[in-house]
C-alpha cells in the first residue's frame, strides 16, 4: 500500500470520516483547514468480524482493519486495472494458462521482523486453495491452485488443474500474512503500514504505525475500531464526535447526516448485491413461468425510493453497475409493473389459484421493508408470500439444506472477488455447490470461459451474456443494486470514492485535519 498516492476529492455525496483523538471538527469547504499527521481515527464497525485473518475471513469489517496491516501481491488502480504492489511485475503464464510465475519485490519485511519471501506467499496460496483450510475462501479459491511452490525467496511457482485467467483479480483481493500466522484466526501479521497494538476479541481492534514499513510514514498514528451495532447508534456516535466513520451508514440516515454541517455522507455504486435464489428443485419456482411472473411483478421504482431512499440503481439481472459485464443500454425490465404481462405470465404456468411461497431472509442484512414492499405488490397477483427473516446461523444451514423458496440475502464480495461478476454468476453453474436447481449447458460454457480467460474485455462480455440468459429464464431477479453508504465527520479527509467505487475502504493513507 503506497501512500503517496493520487488524491480523488468526492463531489456531491461524499463520505464522512473518523474523528481522532484530540481534534475538533471544523468545516472543511474550499477553505477548509489544512491536512495534518498524527492522531487517532476512529471508526464503527457494525460488527466484529468472526475471523479478523484476512487469510480465513473476507468480510468488510475484517478487511477494513486488515488491509492496513496485511497486503496483497496486486491492487485494483482506481480506473480499474491492477498493479503489482509485493509482486515485483505482472505474473508470467505459460501458453496452456496453467502455470503462473510470480517474481516478488525485494527488501520487504513483516511487522515482526521476519523477511517476505515467496515461502509466505505458497503457504498463503496453499492455504485459501485447500478444502480444510480455506475458511470463507472457499467458494472462491477451494480447488482451484493445484499447488504453489517457492523457486527461491523472491519467486512464486504457481499450478492450476485448469486456466482460472481470473486469478489476477483474486491475487488483488487476497492478502499474504506470515506463514506462521495462516492457522490463528484472529492474528494479523503483514508488511503494511500499521500493526495491531491491542485486540480486544468482539469489541475492539487498535492498530499502530508499523516503523518497519518500507514506504512512507502513515499519516496516522493510530487507528481504532470499535463495534458499534445499531445504525441510529453509529450516527450518534459520529455526530457526538465519539468516532469519525460510520462505513455503512442506513440509507434513511444519509440526507439528515448531510444537513449537519460538520459531517459529510458518500453514496456510491459498488459491488453490493441483493442476491435473490430461487429454489428450483420443488414448487413453485421449478416452474419458469412462475419466476417470470415473479421478477415481472417486482416493484423496482417502489423499493429504490421508498426503502432505498432512491440510493440504488433499478435491478437488471445479477450483474450490477459496478461489476464486470454491466450493459447500462440493458432494460430488460420497464419502470413500472406491466399488470398484463403478469396476468399472461401466470397463465402460461398452467397454475390455477393463489401461489404460496416462503421468503427467507438473513437477520441483520436490512431486507425486511423491500421484502414487505414486494410482498405486498406480489399480493395483488396471487403471488402470496411469507417472510421469515431468521439468524444468519440458521439461514446459512436452511440455505445449504435446500430448505426454502426464495432466499434474499446482501452480499458485499469486493473483498474476494473484486470487480468480476465471479461472486454473482458463479452460483448459475451446474456444478456449483451453491446452485439451487438451475441447468443449462450454455451457461456452463459462458462461466467456464469466462473465469479461464485472463483479458478483462473478453471476460465482461461472456459475463454479460450470462447475465441476459439467466434474466431471460428468471434465475437471478434483484429488485435494486444498492449503493455503498458511508457517513464521516469532517474534521478527517474526505474518504476516497473511487475506491469506494471498488468496494473497498482506504483508510490507512487518511490525514486528520488541523
Amino acid at each position: 500500500m503506497e501512500l503517496g498516492r493520487r488524491r480523488f476529492l468526492a463531489l456531491g455525496a461524499g463520505t464522512g470520516l473518523a474523528v481522532a483523538a484530540g481534534g475538533t471538527l471544523t468545516g472543511c469547504a474550499d477553505d477548509s483547514p489544512k491536512l495534518r499527521s498524527g492522531g487517532t481515527l476512529v471508526v464503527a464497525l457494525p460488527e466484529y468480524p468472526a475471523l479478523l485473518n484476512p487469510a480465513q475471513g473476507v468480510s468488510e469489517e475484517a478487511r477494513w482493519i486488515a488491509d492496513a496491516v496485511v497486503e496483497p501481491l496486486y491492487r485494483y488502480r482506481e480506473d480499474t486495472t491492477l498493479e503489482p504492489v509485493l509482486a515485483a511485475a505482472d505474473p508470467q503464464v505459460s501458453p496452456d494458462g496453467l502455470v503462473w510465475t510470480i517474481r516478488l519485490r525485494q527488501g520487504v519485511v513483516y511487522a515482526n521482523g521476519a523477511p517476505f519471501t515467496a515461502t509466505s506467499v505458497a503457504a498463503c496460496l496453499r492455504h485459501v486453495s485447500a478444502s480444510g483450510t480455506a475458511g470463507e475462501w472457499a467458494p472462491y479459491l477451494a480447488g482451484r491452485i493445484k499447488d504453489a511452490t517457492a523457486v527461491d525467496p523472491t519467486t512464486v511457482r504457481i499450478e492450476l488443474p485448469k486456466p482460472f485467467g481470473i486469478l489476477r483479480q483474486f491475487l488483488a483481493c487476497l492478502p499474504i500474512p506470515h506463514e506462521a500466522s495462516l492457522a490463528d484466526p484472529q492474528s494479523l501479521v503483514g508488511t503494511g503500514p500499521f500493526k495491531p497494538e491491542a485486540i480486544t476479541p468482539g469489541q475492539q481492534v487498535r492498530l499502530v504505525r508499523n516503523t518497519r514499513y518500507r514506504g512512507d510514514k502513515a499519516p496516522l498514528d493510530a487507528m481504532e475500531f470499535r463495534v458499534v451495532a445499531a445504525p441510529a447508534a453509529r450516527v450518534a456516535d459520529l455526530t457526538a464526535k465519539r468516532i469519525g466513520i460510520d462505513p455503512r451508514l442506513a440509507a434513511d440516515q444519509l440526507k439528515p447526516l448531510q444537513r449537519i454541517k460538520d459531517m459529510q455522507a458518500h453514496a456510491v455504486s459498488a459491488p453490493l448485491d441483493l442476491v435473490t435464489a430461487f429454489n428450483m428443485r420443488r414448487a413453485p419456482f421449478d416452474n419458469i413461468a412462475v419466476r417470470r411472473a415473479l421478477a415481472a411483478s417486482t416493484p423496482r421504482k417502489l423499493v429504490r425510493d421508498q426503502d432505498f431512499k432512491a440510493f440504488a440503481v433499478l435491478g437488471q439481472g445479477p450483474i450490477g453497475p459496478a461489476t464486470e459485464g454491466w450493459d447500462p443500454t440493458y432494460a430488460p425490465y420497464p419502470d413500472a409493473v406491466d399488470a398484463d404481462r403478469v396476468r399472461v405470465l401466470l397463465g402460461e404456468s398452467g397454475r390455477s389459484g393463489p401461489v404460496d411461497f416462503t421468503v427467507l431472509l438473513r437477520a441483520g442484512d436490512g431486507l425486511l421493508k423491500p421484502a414487505e414492499t414486494m410482498a405486498k405488490q406480489w399480493g395483488g397477483y396471487g403471488l402470496r408470500a411469507t417472510i421469515e427473516e431468521v439468524a444468519p446461523e440458521v439461514w446459512r444451514q436452511r440455505r445449504g439444506a435446500g430448505e426454502f423458496d426464495l432466499a434474499m440475502s446482501l452480499r458485499r464480495p469486493a473483498y474476494a472477488v473484486g470487480r468480476t461478476a465471479f461472486d454473482v454468476l458463479a452460483p448459475a453453474a451446474s456444478d456449483h455447490p451453491d446452485n439451487t436447481g438451475y441447468r443449462n449447458p450454455e451457461i456452463d460454457r459462458l462461466l467456464a470461459e469466462a473465469w479461464s480467460v485472463g483479458e478483462a474485455t473478453r471476460r465482461a462480455k461472456l459475463c454479460s451474456l450470462a447475465n441476459e440468459i439467466l434474466v431471460r429464464d428468471a434465475v437471478m431477479v434483484p429488485p435494486v443494486y444498492p449503493r455503498f453508504l458511508t457517513g464521516q465527520a469532517r474534521s478527517v479527509e474526505s474518504i476516497d470514492e473511487k475506491q469506494m467505487a471498488l468496494g473497498r475502504l482506504e483508510l490507512a493513507t487518511l490525514h486528520l485535519r488541523s
